[in-house]
């Protein structure tokens, strides 16, 4: 419940900027790896790290975008409710 709010309150812009900043070096890696070297071992490591960081990257970004959804839906109910009643929204 507290990784939720530390989410809440990251800079997702830059989080997921910074996600996807590693998983492009890491294929960087992988290609400088596929092209500098002959050793099989070494191919499949620099492919598997690769697709790992990119599993990663991809359910760290569901995570970050899936608490933006969930406080988006959150607002929008909060913003039909506030109209039916007739309150004003003090958060704003």
């Amino acid at each position: 419940m507290q990784t939720l709010k530390k989410l809440q309150h990251m800079n997702k812009k830059r989080v997921l900027r910074t996600i996807w900043l590693i998983v492009t070096l890491s294929w960087f890696a992988m290609f400088a790896v596929l092209f500098s070297t002959e050793t099989k071992s070494m191919h499949i490591t620099a492919v598997t790290i690769a697709a790992i960081i990119t599993e990663l990257a991809i359910w760290c970004t569901a995570a970050v975008l899936g608490v933006a959804v969930v406080d988006g839906r959150k607002a929008i109910i909060r913003a039909i409710k506030n109209k039916l009643t007739g309150q004003h929204d003090l958060s704003n």
